[in-house]
């Protein structure tokens, strides 16, 4: 394995812990923007996720270790599945912390550990220490041209630019936003890493920890790990080509690693196929892909030196560009693939296509094109302006929210007047107890009281979009039976009025808490 000397590890947690700041002030910033009358609900993108992940922790916080769903009332068994975030939960339960420190304290954390293993693995890639280094920036910061797809409005419709949304594709994004995206970053690496140097060593302790590796990765997200597969098996083939030689014990740690993945693959297929509840649950999880031109401007400046480093990866037979480049084509076949879950599998698709658009600034710089001393006397003013241009819809991610979060977005502060409704339910209401509000309210309350609700996410509530139409008819005073069983809590404050201004409760509603700004009511 690649070791990472003194001076080099003090690079390396400089570069991550700048990363980390750029990565951190959009959060820092919601913060400081708020006002007397709104509160900050704690993170700069994709807070409906969010509100899910907390809620997973409280539960474990409350001691559980299977999951169930927060934001759906139909009576479901319960799933070993979510057990990340259902682990931090335990974590924060025994440190004292409360769920969302502790979520943001393990984003830093796995953050660094993830970034140390991306570097770790591009050191192994390419073996020269500065280019290792771009690499590394190239996989971490990379992203595409977004901000001139909105510039000049290059987009079909409805969907933006995925520089902007599509968090699973790219390094930078993801630890911007949830830890266990790091987590699962960190294993893709250390597995790709263990396998590389398995290949040159036949040390099979590699293939216990690969193995390992493969079953936490699947615990935190359970298709991640399909994408190494496809790398590990993308070296070992360019290792039979170039060596014309098959070896058994490279079959055998494929066979073993493939061995390790099948219990947990075989669990979370038949927990999310062969359970009604939870099948309907994996039919709303729809992630499918966008056009494809999109993923060319979301990956806009790899794409040229990618296919020649694809290209070179072919004439030098390299395990590793193998691996990345099995890796590429099979994370883009799955993509457009008869699933649901399509865009999934993109997840850290910056990682090999840095290694593989690395490897063609090594040719345009020091192979047989770069016979002009001219060109290599500006390769580094060249490769930075690369660099910072490969990253500015990474840039403009982080400074461009924090801008935006001046405005006050509904949908990422909500109305003070909350705080006081938050603290009396935190108080009163008991843990797992239901509640029936607006589905903003209902995020806010499953995230800061633990309380699981009728309506409050577009995938984890089933039956979302007839739900959603009962949640106006009751409070338009039209449905006023879906006040009950399993409901104990009625909320109306200031996300409800927009649904009707003047509300008159229904009879079983006992009225427990109230001021100008908001009401609770109890199902008797």
């Amino acid at each position: 394995m690649t070791v990472i000397r003194k001076n080099d590890f003090l690079w390396i947690l400089i570069v991550s812990t700048l990363i980390l700041l750029l990565s951190s002030i959009p959060n820092w910033a919601g913060y400081q923007a708020e006002t007397p009358d709104l509160r900050f609900r704690g993170i700069f993108f994709d807070s409906q996720d969010y509100a899910v992940h907390i809620a997973t922790m409280e539960a474990g916080r409350q001691g559980e270790w299977a999951y169930q769903f927060r934001f759906t009332t139909e009576s479901h068994s319960r799933a070993y599945i979510r057990l990340f975030y259902i682990f931090l939960g335990h974590v924060s339960q025994w440190l004292g912390l409360p769920s969302e420190v502790a979520f943001q304290i393990a984003r830093w954390l796995l953050g660094f550990v993830a970034l140390l293993t991306l570097y770790k693995l591009m050191q192994k890639v390419l073996p020269d220490l500065y280019w290792a280094r771009v690499g590394f920036l190239l996989a971490a910061l990379g992203s595409g041209l977004g901000w001139l797809q909105l510039i000049f409005n290059w987009t079909s419709g409805l969907i933006t630019p995925i520089d902007f949304w599509l968090i699973d594709a790219y390094v930078f994004f993801s630890l911007s936003v949830f830890p266990h995206f790091m987590f699962v970053t960190a294993g893709m690496c250390l597995a790709l890493s263990l396998w590389l140097d398995f290949l040159e060593t036949t040390r099979w302790r590699n293939i216990l920890w690969i193995g390992l590796t493969a079953i936490l990765v699947q615990m935190a997200n359970p298709i991640a790990f399909a994408m190494v597969d496809a790398g590990l098996f993308g070296a070992t083939a360019f290792s039979w080509w170039r060596t014309k030689s098959i070896r058994q014990e490279e079959i055998g740690g494929l066979i073993v690693i493939g061995v390790a993945q099948i219990p947990l693959l075989a669990y979370n297929f038949l927990v999310l196929n062969r359970d009604p509840l939870w099948r309907q649950f994996t039919a709303q999880n729809q992630t499918l892909s966008p056009p494809p031109d999109y993923y060319l401007w979301g990956l806009a400046l790899f794409w040229p030196l990618a296919i020649l480093g694809g290209i070179i990866a072919f004439r030098t037979k390299s395990n590793a560009l193998g691996a990345a480049m099995f890796w590429i084509i099979s994370a883009f076949l799955l993509a457009y693939a008869p699933f649901y879950i399509q865009r999934r599998f993109l997840q850290n698709i910056t990682i090999p296509l840095g290694m593989l658009a690395t490897t063609g600034l090594i040719n345009l710089f020091e192979g047989g094109s770069a016979k002009c001393q001219g060109i290599l006397r500006w390769r580094s003013s060249l490769v930075i302006l690369f660099i910072f241009l490969i990253s500015v819809s990474s840039i403009q991610l982080s400074l461009g929210q924090a801008a935006f979060l001046q405005t006050h977005p509904e949908n990422l502060y909500y109305p003070a007047s909350l705080d006081g409704a938050i603290d009396w339910l935190a108080e009163n209401a008991r843990y797992n107890d239901f509640i029936l509000a607006s589905e903003a309210t209902s995020q806010l309350l499953a995230q800061k009281v633990g309380l699981r609700a009728y309506l409050g996410h577009e995938m984890e509530t089933l039956s979302y979009k007839i739900k959603q139409s009962k949640v106006q008819s009751f409070f338009g005073g039209e449905l006023p039976e879906l006040a009950s069983d399993p409901i104990k809590w009625v909320v109306y404050g200031p996300f409800e009025k927009k649904l009707n201004p003047d509300f008159k409760k229904p009879d079983k509603l006992e009225l427990v808490y109230d001021t100008p700004e908001l009401q609770i009511y109890q199902v008797r």
